[in-house]
């Protein structure tokens, strides 16, 4: 039985997030685990994490926001995101363009055949 299961909550010691709190949501494989909490939810190597001896009872899988709500009963610091705002397209006034001048094309003549 690995120490690292579903619900062990562990500290990111490698990439842009290091230092922060982080729950294990699924195991992928030996080496890789499903992370989410204060951190983007993202594939996590074994290696860049440090368990410590605090694990949530949750299932595997678990929404963000349900996880939340589980490290907020145990007391652990949770760091909300804020989300981005979308962007609202400004539709362009359309110009009325101009009526484009008819050409008047010339028809030739078809020579009628001679019975």
């Amino acid at each position: 039985m690995s120490l690292i299961n579903v619900g062990r909550v562990c500290y990111k010691i490698a990439g842009r997030e290091a230092g922060k709190l982080c729950v294990v949501v699924d195991t992928k494989n030996k080496n890789f685990v499903l992370i989410d909490g204060n951190v983007r939810r993202k594939l996590c190597n074994l290696s860049h994490l440090e368990p410590t001896n605090i694990l949530l009872k949750i299932k595997k899988g678990i929404s963000t926001s349900d996880l939340h709500e589980a490290m907020k009963k145990e007391k652990l610091n949770v760091e909300v995101r804020k989300k981005k705002e979308k962007k609202v397209k400004v539709e362009k006034e359309v110009k009325e363009e101009k009526p484009k001048k008819e050409v008047k094309v010339k028809k030739e003549k078809t020579k009628k055949k001679a019975k």
